[in-house]
């Protein structure tokens, strides 16, 4: 499939539209519990960041950035592996073993992608590495109960070549995996290096290297893209990701960002890019991607961005106004269409509203789509929390499908954090949804020592 522009008038009056979105934020549809305060360096994580892993028996896997024993600077730690298991009775208190604690350069050091499992083991995203431009590690359990994890590097970037491996992983078929490195991008000085869409092919016999190979160079063009700082989805055969930067240049001569395609065959020298949709920014449109995109059972994707839409209460330091938005991107009505792009919901950050969505959105059974954002909600008298014109330290929300096709989404605050009182704060990483109606989630500060909480929204 290859993505296009849509005509710009059709693409304003579905953006108006949405624009028009009902946001209910005092209502409450989900319980909330606090199940794991970290404790920070050097006896525990920090900073949880990357996807929550969630295993058959109800266990948790999640990576902290920072935290751990670490050496990567005094006080602060290297970021760990960790592993929460579920009461065994109603009630009880999740508990919390940590797998693995990181190292500086030359290991793989402050993770930021969490961890996937495939073969028993599991395999994630972070800085240092051998060339100390990013790494992608696996870690494999003990032979014994007793006995500790351990950790090998199974691909070191290399800049300019590749730089910063950034958010999950994707598997793939046969057991390899796709990424992304995020680069070095400055259009503005000509100097742009590093990002690529990548492919790890497993050795062939145990005890032999994997085999990194790039699938696509990021070039720095308008509508290219550039600075991909999260995961790939696979859609028949096709990789989609985001770009920080890139397409339309309304929000700085750097662009707004884009959503892209990477077209099979997935093969270095072969596979191809192609612009799915360019942000054009507010006040109709949102900026700034930094989170995977998600597909929903017909093909449509769901994504944020993290700036942009028609609320103009926040502003970055590059001057672009706009709390974020959510986005749907419906799939060409026939081969070699064009993708349309819906705004679904515009944040504002006031009157308890969310504002500044980092993660991306999980769909629900009945089509909702569940999500956070980083700032925003009630909390905001005496809030910890401020950045870029909104205060609150970050809600979880609901958007709600219209009954009738072409009206407007409903969004609700599920819960709105208020960083005080050993409460988390932040909310950084995607929700997880589990066939039970409870949503997994972490805020990377907050908690008892402010090193960041794990929750749990059960929807009522």
């Amino acid at each position: 499939m290859k993505g296009a522009e849509t005509m710009l008038g059709r693409e304003v009056n579905l953006m108006l539209a949405a624009a028009l979105a009902v946001s209910t934020c005092a209502a409450q549809t989900a319980t909330f519990a606090n199940l794991y305060n970290f404790q920070g360096f050097p006896i525990d994580g920090q900073a949880p960041t990357g996807p929550l892993l969630l295993v058959g028996d109800g266990t948790l896997y999640g990576t902290t950035t920072l935290g751990g024993a670490g050496g990567c600077s005094t006080g602060v730690g290297c970021g760990v592996a960790y592993e929460l298991k579920p009461p065994a009775g109603s009630g009880g208190v999740w508990t919390e073993s940590l797998i693995y604690t990181f190292g500086a350069y030359p290991n793989a050091a402050l993770p930021n992608g969490g961890v996937i499992v495939s073969s028993e083991a599991l395999y994630g995203t972070s800085a240092g590495g051998a060339n100390n431009y990013g790494a992608v590690f696996q870690l494999s359990p003990p032979a014994k109960a007793s006995a500790t994890w351990s950790e090998s590097l199974i691909f070191s970037a290399n800049f300019p070549a590749t730089d910063d491996p950034d958010g999950p992983l994707l598997p793939g078929p046969d057991g390899v995996f796709y990424g992304t490195t995020t680069g070095f991008v400055s259009t503005r000085s000509g100097h742009v290096g590093g990002a690529t869409v990548f492919v790890l092919t497993p050795p062939a016999a145990t005890g032999k290297n994997w085999t990194e190979s790039t699938l696509y160079t990021f070039l720095g063009h308008s509508k290219a893209g550039n600075n991909p700082r999260a995961g790939l989805i696979s859609i028949g055969g096709a990789l989609f990701g985001t770009d920080y930067y890139g397409g339309n240049s309304t929000c700085s001569q750097d662009g707004c960002g884009v959503v892209f395609e990477i077209l099979p065959p997935l093969i270095a020298g072969e596979a191809t890019e192609s612009p799915v949709h360019e942000f054009k920014g507010p006040p109709l449109d949102g900026a700034h991607p930094t989170a995977p995109l998600t597909a929903g059972p017909d093909g449509t994707l769901y994504g944020t961005t993290l700036y942009g839409g028609t609320n103009s209460q926040c502003i970055t330091k590059a001057t672009v106004r706009g709390c974020g938005t959510v986005f749907q991107l419906s799939p060409p009505a026939s081969p070699g269409g064009g993708w349309t792009e819906t705004v679904l919901y515009s944040f504002t950050g006031l009157n308890g509203d969310g504002a500044l969505p980092a993660a991306g959105v999980v769909v629900g059974e009945d089509g909702s789509l569940y999500g956070t954002t980083q700032y925003g909600g009630n909390e905001t008298v005496g809030s910890p929390c401020e950045s870029d014109g909104a205060s609150g330290c970050g809600t979880a929300f609901r958007l709600t499908p219209p009954a009738t096709p072409g009206s407007a989404w409903t969004e609700l605050v599920l819960h709105s954090f208020s960083g005080m009182n050993g409460e988390g704060a932040n909310p950084e990483s995607p929700l997880l949804l589990n066939s039970s109606g409870v949503l997994y989630g972490t805020t990377y500060g907050g908690g008892s020592t402010g090193a960041g909480t794990l929750f749990s929204l059960t929807l009522n």
